[in-house]
């Protein structure tokens, strides 16, 4: 895992992350940024994920900003792999 930047996330972006894990739990974690950026990755569109409600929320962020925010998350224990 790769040291985060991320001090501090907002509630809200710690429930849209928690919103977006519990739909894509067995995916993995690059395929959970992708989606949190609203990727629209074959594999992604395939299995239906851009159905969720908060799929693209962080679509104006980089990709390694929103992996910082996921492994934030995991460091607190919020979340696990």
């Amino acid at each position: 895992m790769m040291q985060s930047d991320v001090s501090r996330l907002s509630n809200e972006e710690i429930k849209v992350i928690l919103r977006e894990a519990d739909a894509i739990i067995a995916q993995g974690r690059r395929r959970f940024v992708l989606r949190s950026k609203g990727a629209g990755e074959k594999k992604i569109l395939q299995l239906g994920l851009d159905r969720c409600p908060v799929y693209g929320y962080f679509k104006s962020e980089k990709l390694d900003d929103i992996m910082q925010k996921i492994d934030w998350m995991i460091d607190h224990d919020i979340i696990e792999i």
